[in-house]
């Protein structure tokens, strides 16, 4: 009988672990390993989704695709950081472009 806590590797058909990532005998990739969840690599994914918005699509996407629960939550805070960065960013360009016309609009009228 076959040991539950092995399985054979689809690429050279020997025993292996079955919480490997890698066959130990062909090194061939057996599953995709999970994201760190770390909170330093939370905080990398957020700061870069902040500070950087487009950017931080990239950190989304990746968590996103990943399986667990912690890694999607971490892809759906980036989303909406970059959504909040981006809108900000906006705002504050809008801002500044319209104190600009008016700026101009007063350097206009003095001049007439």
């Amino acid at each position: 009988m076959e040991n539950q806590s092995e399985i054979i590797c689809r690429f050279c058909g020997s025993k292996i672990e079955r919480d490997v990532y890698f066959c130990s005998n062909c090194g061939k990739q057996l599953r995709d390993k999970p994201l760190s969840t770390t909170l330093f690599r939370k905080m990398v994914a957020y700061a870069v989704s902040f500070f950087l918005p487009p950017f931080g699509l990239y950190y989304a996407w990746k968590y996103l695709r990943a399986g667990d629960y912690e890694s999607k939550k971490v892809g759906v805070i980036s989303i909406i950081l970059t959504a909040i960065s981006l809108a900000i960013t906006i705002w504050l360009t809008a801002g500044f472009v319209n104190s600009v016309y008016q700026s101009i609009n007063e350097l206009n009228s003095l001049n007439i």
